[in-house]
């Protein structure tokens, strides 16, 4: 089973430290910074894509990646809004969003 991690937060990070419990589960991480908190705990050693995913690239980029399922990191800082006024309910927002315009199965944290 392939599974793509978006956001390697808090949440996407207690989802990588689970999803590693099993050698079957092929993981592939993305978030909007290179450095996010699983890389900084030294329990991933780099984000495989680079890139803020939205609504409106989420697909394209899952032709690209390939997986079974996705998991989104809902935590604002996942996806860069968190430290603005407003920024954790845009970022809900938008993490909903790009799971409801998925055409893979989406599991929101």
């Amino acid at each position: 089973m392939r599974v793509w991690v978006i956001g390697a937060a808090r949440a996407g990070t207690e989802a990588i430290r689970q999803l590693l419990k099993n050698q079957e589960i092929e993981i592939v991480v993305s978030d909007a910074a290179p450095d996010p908190p699983a890389v900084r705990e030294g329990l991933i050693d780099r984000v495989d894509h680079v890139e803020t995913v939205t609504p409106v690239n989420v697909n394209s980029l899952a032709r690209r990646v390939r997986p079974d399922l996705i998991v989104i990191d809902s935590s604002g800082e996942s996806l860069k809004y968190g430290r603005m006024s407003g920024g954790s309910e845009l970022s809900q927002a938008l993490t909903y969003e790009i799971a409801a315009a998925s055409e893979v199965p989406c599991l929101v944290l």
